[in-house]
């Protein structure tokens, strides 16, 4: 008798799959959970009723499921009337994976009609099941079969009399048997398959049947598919239309969109819808429902869309794009990329549109999603200008569009939040018109509009602020020179310049501005210190002379506070109220207080402290 070893090639034998092992390589590798062996029989259905539909155009096309729960486990059985197997084909196909039969030679292979490529399909009813049975009969001739499948890795097949096949499939097709294990029993029950199969099956274009109970002791067959894509239904207007894609939104997502925007790609065969979130959401939580020829592939997708759509949520069927071997994703392919750019370019000409007319609609929408509308910008030339013209944006002189805040043609702006808060007050009273640009995508956005012609933006330097704040007379900055002098010395070592301004509000002692630029580099100068020969020389082509300052300590003479702490009599008394007022200041613009830092202010109020209660001992 011949082995199957000696059929082989001389020294080579063939590999042998653990079918247990290979179910718990599924189940906890492949597919996100147990819930898909619904798609995978829906999905055989289908594709069987899709080969008949060859051979005969016109035969039934029809999945029916039921769910008998009567006895101790229940048990699901689905009819289609597709093309049915032989015994040879159900030799071959339903227990080896790997081969599927939409590559048959018979089928085509690889034909794009089909739903499954990866021939893995029935073996995931195991995931529920530890025996599978299957009943069909080829619409090719032949004797009908009954197949038989258990978890542990075998299976029988055997040839039925007339009598034996089942009243579903005598005119061919197949029936699936399949009863649920103790520790699945759930995923088998009438609710969980209900749901499972108007999850995924609901769109199917052929007449999926459930058996559904109806009082007590009857049952009738309710349809679970919709008549056709929502989108692609006659309405009598678009008014109607526009209501009823709000409807399935609400029902598939649990949200009213503030609209509905219509989305193609023809050339691969994508339609579908997009619904503007009524809120604003986070970047990257895009989970949109994407179908594959009808066939739920996903319902959390996010690579469909551009990441800057994360203030919509889509609906969308194709019939070309490409699965992963689960078919719960996408391939990351360039058909993926075509369609992701072009229903991207649709998504901005719905903005646009939206944003050229003043409404409810482009109101609701600037206030809810300002954050997406900033990162299609930064993407896209034509929505920068309208963004910089209908954008409102926090600015020291109040809400303004970067079109009003730019004066004299240029725009400032700081890149922090920090930055922004640090100098807002004094720029305010100075009537200095500085953007708040440290929230995602603003600085990035403000620098492309910087490199149109007819724009120019910068960052916000200290002499911006400085330059514009009231000197004090010469007799007032030749009294207190002195003072400023020594605050200049005390400060030194903290990296930072003083200057004397007169400024508003009188209550605000002082303020810290930073210099971005000399920050920067300041620290590539402690850098510096730290690299070794090979790196050095670059680093100081680029690094300032010790003598520059990356912080200025403006105090205010219209202090009551600072004109004491100016005039005070003792040199210990000074050097502890400056410094309290230089930490308080650095701490109220945001930055982080060092450990040795936070100790000497602690110790500068003590010593103040301690002088406001004796004062005596620091008469002159």
């Amino acid at each position: 008798m011949t082995t199957e070893t000696e059929l082989t090639a001389a020294g080579r034998e063939r590999f042998q799959v653990d079918l247990s092992g290979m179910i718990d390589l599924l189940s906890k590798h492949l597919y996100s959970g147990p819930q898909v062996y619904i798609r995978e029989l829906l999905q055989n259905g289908v594709d069987a009723i899709t080969a008949r539909r060859a051979l005969e155009p016109d035969c039934a096309a029809q999945v029916r499921l039921s769910v008998d729960e009567s006895g101790e486990l229940p048990v699901l059985t689905m009819f289609d009337t597709g093309i049915g197997l032989t015994a040879d084909e159900a030799r071959s196909l339903l227990a080896t994976i790997g081969r599927s039969s939409k590559k048959d030679a018979d089928l085509g292979v690889g034909r794009a009609e089909y739903l499954g490529q990866f021939g893995i399909g029935l073996l995931s009813a195991f995931l529920v099941a530890d025996k599978i049975e299957v009943w069909s009969k080829s619409v090719k001739g032949g004797p009908a079969i009954h197949w038989v499948g258990e978890s542990e890795g075998t299976f029988a097949v055997s040839e039925l009399s007339d009598s034996e096949i089942p009243e579903g499939i005598k005119d061919g097709g197949t029936m699936v048997r399949l009863g649920g294990r103790y520790d699945s029993s759930q995923w088998v029950s009438f609710q969980t398959v209900k749901r499972l199969t108007e999850e995924y099956g609901s769109m199917l274009p052929l007449e999926v049947l459930l058996e559904t109970p109806v009082g007590e002791n009857d049952k009738i067959w309710s349809r679970v598919t919709v008549p056709a894509l929502p989108w692609k239904q006659e309405y009598p207007d678009q008014q109607t239309r526009k209501r009823a894609l709000s409807q399935h939104c609400e029902k598939v997502f649990g949200i009213t969109p503030l609209d509905v925007i219509d989305l193609s790609v023809p050339a691969l065969g994508i339609t579908g819808a997009a619904f503007v979130l009524p809120q604003a959401v986070a970047p990257g939580s895009g989970q949109h429902h994407v179908y594959l020829k009808q066939m739920l592939l996903g319902a959390r997708i996010e690579n469909i869309l551009p990441d800057w759509a994360f203030f919509v949520r889509a609906i969308i069927d194709t019939d070309s794009l490409h699965p992963t071997a689960s078919r719960e994703q996408l391939h990351e392919d360039q058909s993926l990329l075509i369609a992701r750019e072009t229903m991207g370019e649709q998504l901005k000409a719905w903005i646009t549109s939206t944003l050229s007319e003043y409404n409810s609609l482009s109101r609701n929408f600037v206030q809810a999603h300002n954050l997406a509308l900033r990162a299609a910008a930064v993407t896209d030339t034509a929505l920068l200008e309208l963004v910089a013209k209908t954008m409102p944006y926090e600015t020291t002189l109040g809400l303004l569009t970067l079109e009003e805040a730019r004066k004299d043609g240029q725009l400032l702006y700081a890149t922090t939040v920090e930055a922004y808060r640090r100098i807002s007050n004094v720029a305010r009273v100075a009537g200095i018109c500085v953007v708040n640009a440290g929230y995602a995508y603003d600085t990035e956005l403000i620098q492309k509009l910087a490199l149109k012609p007819d724009w120019s933006a910068r960052e916000l330097q200290v002499e911006d602020i400085t330059k514009v704040l009231e000197t004090p007379s010469a007799e007032r900055e030749l009294a207190t020179a002195a003072a400023i002098s020594d605050a200049r010395q005390l400060l030194a070592d903290s990296d930072s310049d003083v200057l004397l301004r007169n400024f508003e509000p009188a209550t605000l002692p002082a303020v810290v501005l930073l210099d971005p630029d000399k920050l920067h580099k300041e620290r590539l100068n402690e850098q510096l210190e730290q690299e070794d020969d090979m790196w050095s020389g670059l680093l100081e082509s680029i690094s300032l002379d010790g003598t520059t300052r990356s912080r200025t300590l403006v105090l205010n003479d219209q202090s009551s506070v600072i004109r004491q702490l100016l005039s005070s009599p003792s040199a210990e008394l000074f050097n502890a109220g400056l410094i309290a007022v230089f930490l308080s200041a650095v701490s109220q613009s945001g930055e982080y207080l060092h450990e040795h830092e936070a100790e000497a202010l602690g110790s500068s109020l003590e010593l103040l402290m301690q002088a406001a209660f004796t004062n005596e001992k620091y008469q002159s």
